[in-house]
């Protein structure tokens, strides 16, 4: 396959991102197959890329790769990886913003015991700090434990003039790429680098913020990308008062991707009822425990659209 000179510059661009994700983070596990059935990457493609110097283990046929430099790859080139089809889903959380002031959102939650054979019987808690947020009742079937949550999204439509215009030109100087903890809050390779997460770019953000004479908190959740929510975290900028949610960086991303369209979904635009809010800083926040043991959840959301009456019931 031939490549033109701006395909192959991206394709350098993508292999020099990769590159300066420390040796000792890698696993590599991923096989030529895997990286043409998961991520994308064809086999002619991983020729090119291999000629570019993109980190691998192994010769010909049993070279391996990273997963999360696949992963991060596949988001560069916008090759139709796995992560990409789910994302194609997230389009339908972003519906035409005058809709988005009567939307609500149902969560299906469903787990298992962390320590099987334990002696006694399952003891869940739900978090605390979801608990005054959402009414849930938890119930046990065979296949495991389920809840279900009314949540209460980011109502409140809003489109920030020249208060974040510091913030949104910052995030253009960003580039998106999911990172290792390690590195998702060390403010020094996002400097060095510009290459940033959701939890690397609010922080850096929150002190773009400050300089610039904002007040803001950051906060953290999950957005609502359904059928799928994933953690998220962002800012919350304080507005007469009123906190409002603020994320330049994310809908550039979004946009970047082709999952909004920019002139409806602008970084000066408030993310409106796409966006769960569980606390106020920027850790993620474990949803059911088992005793002193954190659960791994899974979580399922549905989204509906209702008129509100004259008197703003539904």
């Amino acid at each position: 396959m031939a490549y033109e000179d701006t395909e192959r510059q991206g394709l350098k661009q993508a292999v020099d991102r990769a590159l300066v994700k420390p040796e000792w983070s890698r696993t590599y596990e991923i096989s030529r197959a895997e990286a043409r059935t998961v991520y994308g990457v064809g086999a002619e493609l991983v020729d090119v890329l291999l000629d570019m110097g993109f980190p691998c283990k192994g010769r010909g046929d049993r070279v391996v790769f990273d997963p999360l430099d696949l992963e991060n790859l596949a988001l560069d080139l916008q090759l139709p990886s796995a992560s990409r089809a789910a994302m194609s889903l997230w389009s339908r959380s972003f519906k035409e913003p005058s809709r988005l002031s009567t939307a609500s959102c149902s969560v299906q939650m469903s787990w298992s015991c962390p320590i099987p054979g334990h002696a006694g019987d399952c003891d869940f808690s739900l978090s605390p700090r979801i608990e005054g947020q959402a009414e849930a009742t938890i119930s046990s079937e065979r296949s495991g434990w389920k809840a279900s949550l009314d949540v209460r999204l980011l109502n409140d439509e809003h489109v920030f003039q020249d208060e974040i215009s510091a913030l949104v030109q910052e995030s253009k100087n960003l580039h998106f790429h999911r990172l290792i903890p390690e590195l998702a809050e060390d403010m020094g390779f996002l400097r060095e680098h510009r290459i940033a997460d959701c939890r690397s770019g609010s922080i850096h953000l929150a002190g773009v913020a400050a300089e610039a004479g904002l007040v803001v908190r950051q906060a953290s959740g999950y957005f609502v990308g359904v059928p799928f929510l994933v953690p998220h975290i962002w800012l919350d900028v304080d507005v007469n008062g009123q906190w409002i949610a603020a994320d330049p960086f994310f809908l550039q991303t979004l946009a970047h991707w082709g999952v909004v369209e920019p002139h409806v979904w602008p970084p000066e635009r408030s993310p409106r009822n796409v966006l769960w809010r569980i606390r106020n800083d920027h850790k993620e926040e474990q949803l059911i425990r088992h005793e002193a043991v954190d659960v791994p959840v899974k979580l399922i959301a549905r989204m509906s659209y209702e008129p509100r009456g004259v008197d703003g019931s539904h």
